[in-house]
């Protein structure tokens, strides 16, 4: 794991397929944000990942994540995982084991998330849409993990096209 210093209130986004790799969350780290790399798709480069997605994308989740680090050794850096990709236990598995400082998690309720990150230093985020959702999601950890997360984002319907 990173040494995770996030000073500035700022997320940066987690935009699938190339757009938030480790360049960006590394520079947004470097400048004491919080950098994520998007974890969707994020093998497209490989040169085996249409015959063999999710081996590329698991590279790739080492790969990025020791870009951004190489920019902001001293930043946070962590992923976006969305709930709805397929083989999102094993990309939240792999980032942990990669080093990330913090998993963020929407597109449906990470409601296992807390059981990927067991026995890492890993901060888990979960994304939600209402005061419902949020609560549901803190009473479902506190009884199943007596956990809670380390910091929830709410999207409200203008979330730049989610919800």
């Amino acid at each position: 794991m990173g040494n995770g210093r996030w000073t500035i209130p700022i997320i940066q986004g987690g935009m699938g397929v190339g757009i938030s790799l480790g360049g960006l969350a590394g520079a947004v780290a470097k400048e004491g944000g919080l950098g994520l790399i998007s974890a969707a798709q994020i093998g497209f480069k490989e040169k085996d990942f249409k015959e063999n997605t999710v081996k590329a994308n698991k590279r790739a989740i080492h790969r990025e994540l020791k870009k951004a680090r190489e920019i902001a050794p001293q930043g946070m850096i962590g992923f976006n995982i969305m709930v709805a990709l397929k083989n999102y236990e094993d990309y939240v598995k792999e980032a942990v084991k990669a080093g990330a400082d913090i998993i963020v998690s929407g597109a449906g309720i990470p409601t296992e998330l807390p059981s990927y990150v067991e026995g890492s230093d890993t901060k888990i985020a979960p994304i939600v849409s209402t005061d419902k959702s949020a609560k549901v999601i803190l009473k479902y950890w506190e009884k199943k993990y007596k956990r809670l997360p380390d910091l929830m984002i709410i999207e409200g319907p203008k979330a730049g096209g989610h919800l």
